[in-house]
Formats: structure tokens, sequence, C-alpha cells
């Protein structure tokens, strides 16, 4: 989900050497035709494209209840553990947009888990170092959807582990 220009899709794919299935959904027509200019470029033809807001998904595509085996959210974030490459972010982001992004992360998080299958797993990073946005994001997440265990969850802070940005992921398994 909000899988545009498509490098962790197209990284995927050649993850499983270009066998299985692949979906890549994004609501923006116009980054998502950078998905099939890399995935043609890479030869890349286990993915599907599919154009559309992910939380309108389960209500359009119903037939995709309990459809994937694992879901990567790369959520639309901030963006504040990019800071050292993107320094004029800091001047952007306010209260406010904390909160509007944490409000659509939550929605994506709550729309995508019915397409997940029990036993699969639901990855979700984010480019920020904000908590509301990952730590606190997943409790609340976990708090209303007793169906999933956090596995796994860590916290890059720019420039640790010879990273230069700051980032966060969790995978959610659903039971």
């Amino acid at each position: 989900a909000c899988a545009a220009p498509g490098g962790k899709s197209t990284h995927i794919a050649e993850l499983i050497n270009n066998k299985g299935e692949i979906w890549s959904v994004d609501r923006s027509l116009g980054r998502s035709k950078k998905i099939s200019a890399n995935s043609e470029r890479l030869g890349i033809n286990c993915l599907k494209l599919l154009v559309a807001d992910s939380n309108e998904l389960s209500v359009k595509y119903p037939e995709l209840e309990a459809y994937f085996h694992r879901i990567l959210i790369d959520a639309p974030c901030s963006g504040l553990g990019t800071l050292a490459r993107h320094p004029d972010a800091r001047w952007k982001v306010n209260k406010d947009n904390i909160e509007d992004l944490a409000s659509l992360q939550n929605q994506l998080l709550k729309s995508l888990a019915p397409l997940l299958k029990n036993g699969g797993k639901l990855v979700y990073s984010t480019c920020t170092i904000h908590p509301d946005e990952n730590f606190n994001q997943i409790q609340s997440f976990l708090k209303i959807k007793s169906e999933f265990i956090l596995e796994y969850e860590k916290q890059i802070w720019p420039g640790e582990e010879g990273n230069g940005d700051g980032f966060y992921i969790a995978v959610l398994k659903k039971l």
C-alpha cells in the first residue's frame, strides 16, 4: 500500500526471483506510472499494479478480504527521519500535520487489516522518528485489533547503525 514509486515492490519481486504475486497499490496515477516504469526496466512481471485508494480496497474489492499473505504499508509520514537529506521539512511539519498523518496511518492500518489472511503478516514502515506515527500508532492499533500481535518493532535513529536516515518498522501477525 502507498507503493509509488515502487522501490520496495520491485525489490521484493527481485528477492522472490520474480515468482509469486505482488500487488502494488497507490492512489496516484502519475506516481503509479513510476511503478510500471521501474518494473519494466527491471524485467519484473510478477507485479500487479492497482491505482486505488488503499483505504477503500475492502469496500471496492470485497473479493480481496483475507486474500493476502503479506501486506506492506509504506505509510505517508512526516519524514522527520530524513531531515539530514531534507532540512526544509523541519519548517513544513507542525502539530496539525502530525495529527492528520497519524489519522491517515490509523485509517490505513484499520482498512487493510481485513485483507490479510489469518497467519499473515502486516509490515508497517515510516521514515519518521515521531512516536505518534510509530510506537503510539501501533499500540493504538493493537488495542482495537486483538487478532494481531506484535512480532517485531524497531526505531532506527538518524545516524544509528551507519544509516543516515531514521525510520521505523513494525511486523504484526494476524492470528
